[in-house]
């Protein structure tokens, strides 16, 4: 099972202390002692090599190093290392009442989520003082796939056969509903440029359907449907859940394959429908030219009115 989100609780490292220290001169105690060295930041760092957030399924309680206390002959603690937690790539940053502090699409992309504290002063400057507190934060991490085509449908339309006609995997496929249970991914290939395709469970009409979050940054949609003499009803359906989950969803480009064209009435035509067998291979060709020529040309079907 995929985690795409989870609360962390963030504490800063402590500046140190600066340092006490005394030494004699002229006659005359004069403080010697050193700044507290700064307290590690807490930074999250975009990971490629990561794909969700089940790292952090059983830790989510982070701190950094403390700051080390001013030493004598007015020499400075050393400061803290940074604490770097790896994310994967996709992960939105929140803060704790909902709002973005950033979107980390890209491998080695960082952000400083907790400040470490500045180090106290040395008694060489004046009477010695405490370091200063951490940073401490609960974030909210919210992982979106970073896919670039989604298969989405109702339960045994053929969704996973298609994803796995077109990226060659064998992923698990059966007669009975609810096959796919969690969002699968895998690439792509046309003409040497790659994508990322996200095979989806199925819609459900009784559900909150949460995984469409994952269709956040995709740029093409493939819906796939598989009963012709319901497919205006369908389509509208579909449409009506996306809308109910995040009506700007639908401001992507959308394209619609009717599937098991072996059981389709031969006098059946629709404008703006794609005709494929994923258990045939029919029409995949097809298929794969109008998806080159999408992001190529960018000459695709227009969303169903």
């Amino acid at each position: 099972m995929i985690v795409d989100s989870v609360s962390l609780f963030l504490s800063a490292g402590c500046g140190g202390d600066g340092g006490v220290s005394f030494i004699r001169k002229r006659n005359k105690l004069v403080g010697d002692g050193g700044d507290g060295g700064r307290g590690g930041d807490i930074i999250l760092e975009a990971n490629r090599n990561l794909y969700d957030l089940s790292k952090f399924k059983y830790k989510r309680k982070f701190k950094a190093q403390n700051g080390e206390r001013g030493k004598a002959h007015r020499k400075k603690g050393k400061d803290a290392p940074d604490l770097i937690i790896p994310v994967p790539c996709g992960t939105i940053v929140r803060n704790k009442e909902g709002e973005i502090l950033a979107d980390l699409k890209e491998d080695k992309e960082k952000i400083c989520v907790a400040k470490g504290g500045k180090g106290g002063e040395g008694n060489f400057k004046k009477e010695a003082e405490k370091g200063q507190k951490g940073e401490e934060k609960e974030i909210i991490l919210d992982y979106r796939i970073l896919a670039d085509i989604a298969i989405i449908g109702f339960a045994n339309s053929g969704k996973t056969s298609l994803f796995n006609l077109l990226t060659q995997k064998k992923f698990k496929v059966a007669s009975y509903p609810f096959t796919t249970t969690n969002c699968m991914w895998a690439t792509f290939q046309i003409n040497f440029k790659r994508f990322i395709i996200l095979d989806t469970p199925p819609l459900r009409k009784d559900k909150e359907n949460g995984f469409l979050k994952h269709l956040l940054r995709v740029k093409l949609i493939l819906v796939v449907l598989d009963d012709f003499q319901k497919i205006d009803e369908d389509i509208e359906t579909i449409r009506k859940i996306i809308r109910n989950f995040d009506a700007s969803y639908l401001n992507k480009n959308f394209f619609y394959l009717l599937n098991k064209i072996d059981k389709i009435d031969k006098n059946f035509k629709r404008e703006k429908i794609l005709y494929i067998s994923a258990k045939a291979g029919e029409g995949i060709d097809i298929l794969k030219e109008k998806i080159k020529n999408f992001f190529y040309e960018k000459d695709c079907y227009k969303d169903w009115k």
